[in-house]
């Protein structure tokens, strides 16, 4: 059944009835407190609770979607179960377009992308910038892992490091049969709150057993020998909490979690080395691509910028944007 759409002056009504718990939770009445949603089952969620205990509640109509990284309040019913009334406004939402276009939640309040590549499946430099995009959008810090390093990547290597450490993303090279790539992640995830993201079959999964390996429920599947892609194991998000503090939200498969429907403006705002040079193009609603006067252009024709990013920058702008004019 789809969600009920409210009115703004429903909207705000609820808005007040959460702010009212909230405040109540504050002054110690009516047994509410605060809670940190762990995964969601349908109309329950599993939250955790100050003492990091679990319990398993319901959800009050009207209240937004809940997913994993979310901090609400909640009311004890009965032994070991209770009922969330509110929801404390988000830092960060991490959403994908449904299919009728809405975007959807799957994690919240999240701090830091680690997007992870590999050789293979042979890495999408489109998808790569769209996720750098999508981190720079919500002010995510974002983290580039290469990851199956044992099979054989200098150029991609190369690439990377010539291309994105020089704008400041930090680069990890890591594999199964080497440590430092390892101690280097877990000292990036160290007191952040981080979505792990990438193709299929780059080894998302693995990499979380790695860090988790006392968690039982991480799913790990091999590529498809057939069509050299990466099967999805992940269904529901859920936040693990890291041994030297921060958390990790393991997300869906990332076939469904793209960009949604940006203008180029905001497209072109995701790319560092272009945000200093949007401002000196002669039209305000330039497009960067034939525009008469663009810095951009003219700063890919002397070589400032990558071709290869331009190039991905003109590929999502067409895949999501709409004309304006």
């Amino acid at each position: 059944m789809s969600k009920r759409r409210i009115n703004k002056q429903q909207s705000t009504r609820i808005d007040k009835i959460q702010k009212t718990y909230q405040e109540d939770k504050e002054n110690n009445l009516d047994n509410l407190a605060d809670g940190l949603v762990i995964t969601r089952f349908s109309r329950h969620v599993e939250i955790e609770d100050s003492e990091q205990h679990r319990i398993r509640c319901s959800i009050r109509p009207n209240l937004d979607i809940l997913v994993a990284g979310d901090r609400v309040v909640w009311q004890q019913e009965g032994n070991q179960q209770g009922v969330v009334v509110s929801l404390y406004p988000r830092v960060s939402v991490l959403a994908r377009p449904s299919a009728t276009g809405i975007k959807k939640p799957v994690a919240a309040n999240i701090t830091q992308l680690i997007i992870v590549v590999a050789p293979k499946p042979e890495i999408s430099w489109p998808l790569l910038d769209s996720y750098l995009i999508m981190a720079e959008s919500l002010g995510l810090r974002a983290v580039i892992l290469l990851n199956k390093t044992d099979i054989p990547s200098k150029e991609l290597k190369q690439e990377l490091l010539s291309t994105y450490q020089s704008l400041n993303y930090p680069i990890i090279f890591a594999n199964k049969s080497e440590t430092d790539g390892y101690e280097q992640l877990k000292q990036a995830l160290d007191h952040q709150v981080s979505v792990f993201v990438g193709q299929s079959g780059v080894g998302k999964s693995s990499l979380i057993s790695g860090i988790l390996p006392h968690e039982e429920n991480i799913v790990t599947q091999e590529i498809s020998e057939g069509t050299e892609l990466g099967r999805h194991t992940t269904s529901n998000s859920r936040y693990y909490h890291l041994p030297t503090g921060g958390g990790l939200i393991d997300s869906p498969g990332v076939r469904e979690f793209i960009l949604w429907e940006m203008d180029t403006s905001l497209i072109a705002n995701g790319y560092k080395e272009f945000v200093p040079l949007i401002s000196q193009c002669k039209f305000r609603n330039c497009l960067h691509q034939d525009t008469p006067h663009c810095a951009i252009v003219n700063a890919l024709g002397k070589g400032e910028i990558s071709k290869r990013r331009y190039d991905s920058f003109i590929k999502l702008c067409a895949q999501f944007t709409k004309p304006k004019y």
